[in-house]
């Protein structure tokens, strides 16, 4: 009987260890994309990559250069740099991109959080309007007038910080301290006021296999980024890739401190010592970029190496979550149940590919057999994802109608009947 119920509980702890490699995606070795155009791009501290326009990579450099931003292609190919007026570059650390207060817009979020003595008490993150990007534009020099500013400080002390994290699912902001053996993460909860100071909340620790401050720097924590659906973390540090699977049914300080994470490739050559750069790609593949500086320290001597952005691409998927799967076309399913009365449902799916979206809002709409619109059931822009709509034909006679879905160059039709 002992050995039976030892057999049992072997066979039980194998299926669930398959589950959790199943939540685990595999990527490839490092790709370089090529070197980045752009000679002012020097000390890149963080990276953003665009899901309004597709293709186009954001960052900065670090503390001590002007107040700007800059764009390029995913080859490294200069787009331009951005100014933003009215602010300054203290000592610019992450960057992120993601929603905002308009549910329409992308907004960028530049986290002025570095602090190497833990000398200064208050922190800013500025917010910009994402600007319009063409892949064919020459590079340009554009100066961004509006931009919001929060302000917060730690309830403990002053910290040093290099990760800014925003979470598309609940808009909150995430920072991640960068040398303390007490890993804190500290969460700017949405709406973020710009108009006083704000007192960010510890939302959690890290639990992590090392200490920060032993081996240091190469245990500092330097970037992160959460994926463009909420369910995937990652934060880096100069040697190691630390990946997060995150249901959406849990916060991220659940998740961050509670679960043990995955190391992801990272290829920690000479000429990415000093890497601080890490985020997503929002479409196709979905795999995670890496930019580091050209500047680097070995043994005190000041090395140089032209900056490169590096690739990895994902070859897996999570398998064990089907709900989650977004598949890589425009889908309009046919309205359940057909015929119906009076209510129907209507899905359709925005998918992983952004590369055809365009900064427009998508549009659901109910004709009746003559074409006259009856009812607009959504319009409004919507990001990557499965969605599920109702709709009621109450007030309608019987008889055969359409629904239409277009987003950007995407259009589709369906006829659905009413039967009462």
């Amino acid at each position: 009987m002992f050995n039976k119920y030892i057999f049992v509980l072997i066979c039980f702890l194998i299926f669930i260890a398959i589950l959790a490699q199943n939540n685990i995606p595999t990527f490839s070795e490092r790709e370089n994309l090529g070197l980045i155009e752009n000679d002012e791009i020097d000390e890149a501290s963080g990276i953003a990559a665009s899901y309004k326009n597709p293709g186009v990579i954001w960052t900065h450099n670090d503390s001590g250069d002007k107040n700007r931003i800059f764009a390029l292609d995913t080859t490294g190919k200069n787009l331009g740099e951005y100014f933003l007026t009215g602010i300054e570059n203290r000592d610019w650390e992450d960057i992120a991109i993601g929603p905002g207060l308009d549910a329409a817009k992308s907004y960028i979020y530049i986290a002025d959080i570095g602090d190497n003595d833990a000398q200064y008490s208050l922190k800013y993150i500025y917010i910009i309007e994402e600007p319009l990007v063409s892949l064919n534009q020459n590079p340009v020099i554009s100066t961004i007038g509006k931009v919001e500013k929060i302000t917060f400080y730690y309830p403990d002390e002053p910290r040093d910080a290099e990760t800014l994290m925003l979470d598309p699912i609940t808009k909150d902001l995430f920072v991640v301290t960068k040398r303390n053996s007490k890993i804190n993460i500290y969460r700017l909860p949405f709406p973020q006021s710009t108009n006083s100071n704000i007192e960010a909340e510890i939302s959690a620790e890290i639990k992590l296999d090392f200490d920060p401050e032993f081996n240091k720097p190469f245990n500092y924590l330097t970037g992160g980024n959460i994926s463009i659906n909420g369910t995937e973390i990652l934060i880096k540090s100069y040697t190691n890739i630390f990946y997060w699977y995150r249901n959406p049914s849990k916060s991220i300080a659940e998740v961050l401190s509670e679960t043990k994470p995955e190391i992801l490739p990272f290829e920690n050559t000479l000429d990415e010592t000093q890497c601080e750069a890490i985020c997503w790609k929002p479409y196709s593949d979905m795999g995670y970029y890496t930019l580091s500086e050209e500047k680097i320290d070995y043994n005190g001597t000041t090395l140089n190496f032209p900056a490169s952005l590096y690739y990895y691409k994902r070859t897996s998927e999570i398998t064990s979550v089907e709900n989650l799967k977004i598949t890589n076309n425009f889908k309009l399913e046919q309205n359940f149940p057909n015929p119906f009365n009076p209510i129907t449902k209507i899905k359709y799916t925005i998918p992983a590919d952004l590369e055809t979206l365009h900064a427009t809002s998508l549009q659901l709409i109910v004709y009746d057999f003559l074409g006259s619109e009856l009812q607009t059931l959504v319009n409004e822009h919507k990001t990557t994802g499965n969605y599920e709509i109702e709709f009621d034909g109450s007030k309608f006679p019987s008889g055969i109608y359409y629904y239409e879905l277009t987003y950007g160059n995407f259009r589709k039709v369906k006829k659905m009947v009413l039967l009462k």
